[in-house]
């Protein structure tokens, strides 16, 4: 009696734990409102956030703004082979690679190390370093502007600068400039590539300039830009108002276009001084073209994920690696549920699986929280609102098709079972 007893306990308890497990499955995740951040389905829809100025992030201040504007801001542009390219200009010549704009000297650019010369002027020879805003600082003269002039035609201003100053006359001012060393530099790169915006090219080893560099005269640092400033803080939100960065200083301030660092079009980028402050409004609207890779975006991003079948299992037999826990910049929840093996085997098993994401809305300070099925993301991964952006620090977790719970509670009620029909 005492066993019959006994194990209509342990059926009644298991029946209690199955419902709770199927309670579970049908609850639906908790999300504060429809607005998850990073889904780009806020901007075909029309639905943003409410963002007050200089207010900080209040969850429990949101509505809604329209979006539909910035659908495609941002976006790289494409470009025809059978058109010349105006970018804005009313005329632009189209020249060959032999005119002198490309195949004469190239030009001075911010950076590059120069010899200078001077027949009877020791006091002015001596190596140079064309400072970041593109002048050549020569002792007992004003700053020259060199930006984008060949080194000839430097050579003839410093002539003419020693010649007015009454440092030389106009017959023994005898200046011979030469080129030590090109520096790196930042082009813009747009249209049929796959990372549009603006790319530094010809990076130098700092071991490899030091010893040509430490005597010279000026400096040069391409880490002391407005763009490096922003990727230094861990990049541009999606929701940043690029064309409208505000920087302040001593008491002014004034508004940047960044775009360009992002479609491959002309942006100033303007060196820093200590106490600047630089301010990024917010659209309170997701924008996915902000969501790659760039000069001013997160490189990559760390994703916290779990594919633990049981409790006693850990990441290491679920295959959770390196890969899956860093992503790149723009990856999408699929990404994240393929990299945790969340996703493949058997059909009508693991099909019906589900998959969580819990992600931080900097716009509102809320933690959000979305579920969304194997087969779900597999099938309609275009549609933004089912496979939204992932953002640093958001969290993974993989969870069985009520099918493979049923099966695991009918293998424990088994093992439970077991010891009685043993007595």
């Amino acid at each position: 009696m005492d066993k019959t007893k006994r194990l209509w306990a342990v059926l009644a308890a298991a029946m209690v734990t199955m419902g709770c497990t199927q309670h579970h499955g049908l609850q639906d995740s908790a999300v504060p409102h429809d607005n998850f951040y990073g889904n780009a389905y806020q901007q075909v829809a029309g639905t943003g956030e409410f963002i007050q100025h200089q207010q900080p992030a209040d969850s429990l201040r949101y509505g809604t703004k329209d979006c539909r504007a910035y659908s495609s801001n941002f976006a790289a542009v494409n470009y025809r082979a059978d058109q010349i390219i105006s970018d804005g200009a009313e005329h632009v010549p189209l020249s060959r690679p032999t005119d002198p704009h490309f195949h004469g000297t190239v030009p001075l650019s911010p950076g590059d190390l120069v010899s200078l010369s001077i027949e009877n002027g020791d006091g002015f020879s001596g190596n140079y370093v064309v400072n970041t805003n593109g002048l050549l600082v020569v002792p007992y003269l004003e700053p020259m502007m060199v930006f984008g002039l060949p080194i000839e035609l430097v050579a003839e201003k410093i002539e003419l600068a020693l010649v007015r100053a009454e440092l030389f006359r106009p017959a023994t001012a005898r200046v011979d400039l030469r080129l030590l060393q090109w520096s790196d530099i930042e082009v813009t790169v747009s249209g049929a590539v796959f990372e549009p915006g603006r790319v530094r090219i010809n990076r130098n080893i700092p071991e490899q300039v030091l010893e040509q560099r430490i005597n010279a005269y000026g400096d040069y640092s391409g880490d002391r830009m407005l763009s490096e400033a922003l990727r230094a803080a861990s990049g541009i939100r999606p929701d940043a108002k690029l064309d409208q960065v505000t920087l302040m200083r001593s008491g002014w301030q004034v508004q940047l276009d960044m775009s360009g660092v992002m479609t491959g079009t002309s942006s100033r980028d303007i060196a820093l001084v200590a106490g600047d402050r630089i301010v990024v409004p917010s659209t309170g609207c997701f924008q996915p073209h902000l969501v790659r890779p760039t000069q001013i975006t997160p490189k990559g991003l760390r994703v916290f994920m779990s594919n633990l079948i049981d409790s006693a299992a850990n990441n290491s037999s679920a295959a959770v690696g390196r890969f899956s826990s860093n992503m790149p910049y723009g990856s999408r929840l699929l990404q994240a549920a393929v990299s945790a093996n969340c996703i493949g085997g058997k059909q009508w098993t693991n099909a019906p699986r589900k998959v969580l994401l819990a992600g931080h809305n900097p716009l509102t300070g809320q933690v959000q929280v979305i579920e969304r099925s194997v087969e779900q993301l597999m099938r309609q991964p275009h549609i933004a609102a089912v496979n939204p952006y992932l953002m640093p620090n958001d969290a993974v977790a993989c969870y069985d098709s009520d099918l493979t719970n049923l099966r695991d509670i009918a293998r424990s009620l088994v093992d439970v079972i077991s010891p009685f029909k043993l007595l």
